[in-house]
């Protein structure tokens, strides 16, 4: 377990990020998230209830990240009413109680959600949209899981506190590549592809399709770095005001207090928006600088 943790830098994980936003109080955040969940959850329980069968609702890369979604919101709902319900001094430590996975799996879900659900409706209206007649409820249906699924993609990214590792669009690549398995199973047990685009009958153009899809993720993924990067910069100001009580881990890297009294010198950040725990010891005490090769004057 430790080879995947640190070869995924998960241990650059930062508990407080799921519960706290750049721009609103905590509480805030849980009710728009609490909003946005509920709405997905009757959206996913209209398709399912909606399908000709569970495999045919499954075989599609639309229900499966939008399920993906509703499963992220669910949790980061949950986890932040039981935040709120400890008492402000105990809120830092109640986040790291447990097993560290559950956060760890979350970022990685995060990872995925906010990467395919901005694919999702790009890939729809340029390639699959046939402009179809349909009901009202077909309407609400099909904007739902192909257009506000990206809104709500776009609502994390403004209002949430994460940043994204460059090693995790390996694991966002690998999901979609299992998907792409799948879809051959489906062609062999069915006859039919999921996706028009996914048939090697066209020809050439076909790997031209499946390219541009592997070129696309990786190209939404490192924007959608570079993007939560700035805007983390951007609203450290903002963010200290609305979480001036909460006890940030970040905060507390950047000015803590060591063992012996010293004010801790602020770590250095790292090319993705977060910290390393550990890369420094060194503490602020009278007449120098105090680390573990000893004193240094300033």
């Amino acid at each position: 377990m430790s080879f995947i943790v640190k070869h995924l830098k998960l241990d650059c994980f930062e508990p407080d990020r799921i519960v706290t936003s750049n721009l609103v109080r905590p509480l805030t955040l849980a009710i728009l998230r609490g909003l946005v969940c509920l709405y997905t959850l009757i959206v996913v329980v209209s398709v399912w209830a909606t399908a000709e069968s569970a495999s045919e609702y499954l075989k599609f890369f639309t229900n499966l990240t939008y399920f993906g979604l509703v499963v992220y919101l669910v949790c980061s709902t949950i986890w932040s009413i039981n935040y709120l319900r400890q008492p402000t001094s105990s809120r830092a430590a109640w986040l790291k109680s447990g097993t560290p996975w559950w956060g760890y799996l979350h970022w990685l879900l995060y990872s995925t959600v906010v990467t395919y659900h901005f694919i999702v409706p790009i890939v729809y209206w340029t390639m699959l949209n046939t402009n179809a007649t349909l009901t009202s409820f077909g309407h609400w249906k099909n904007y739902s899981v192909h257009a506000i699924d990206g809104v709500f993609a776009l609502f994390e990214l403004i209002f949430n506190r994460h940043f994204l590792q460059p090693v995790h669009s390996v694991v966002v690549a690998f999901v979609m590549l299992m998907y792409m398995c799948l879809t051959f199973v489906v062609r062999q047990t069915k006859g039919t592809w999921v996706y028009p685009f996914l048939d090697w009958d066209q020809g050439l153009i076909c790997i031209v399709y499946y390219l541009g899809i592997a070129v696309g993720l990786f190209v939404i993924y490192f924007l959608l770095m570079a993007v939560h990067r700035l805007r983390n910069r951007w609203l450290a100001g903002r963010c200290a005001v609305v979480n001036k009580d909460m006890g940030l881990e970040e905060a507390e890297r950047k000015v803590g207090f060591g063992a012996n009294g010293g004010r801790r010198v602020q770590p250095e950040e790292n090319a993705d928006g977060g910290y390393h725990g550990n890369q420094s010891d060194l503490t602020l005490e009278e007449g120098g600088v105090h680390g573990s090769k000893g004193m240094q004057t300033y």
